[in-house]
């Protein structure tokens, strides 16, 4: 998927310390993926790589915008579903 970086998105990505192939990775595999509203969408994926976290990641659809991306802690007890 082709999408750019909100200023935000790199500001957190950055000192989150989550990797660009992660964000890759949840955009393209996610196991969950929730419409929130017609510019807001919530990808869900495992990144094994980081002690099985679950990453969250918030695209607007629209312009294909990452707005921001985190672990999850909630949906990691939940399996990432």
């Amino acid at each position: 998927m082709n999408y750019k970086l909100s200023k935000h998105a790199l500001d957190v990505i950055e000192s989150r310390d989550i990797s660009l192939k992660w964000i890759d990775y949840v955009l393209n595999n996610p196991t969950r993926k929730d419409i929130i509203s017609s510019n807001e969408m919530h990808f869900f994926s495992t990144i094994m790589e980081n002690e099985s976290r679950c990453l969250k990641v918030v695209l607007n659809p629209i312009t294909f915008v990452v707005i921001t991306a985190y672990f999850d802690r909630n949906m990691r007890k939940k399996g990432c579903k």
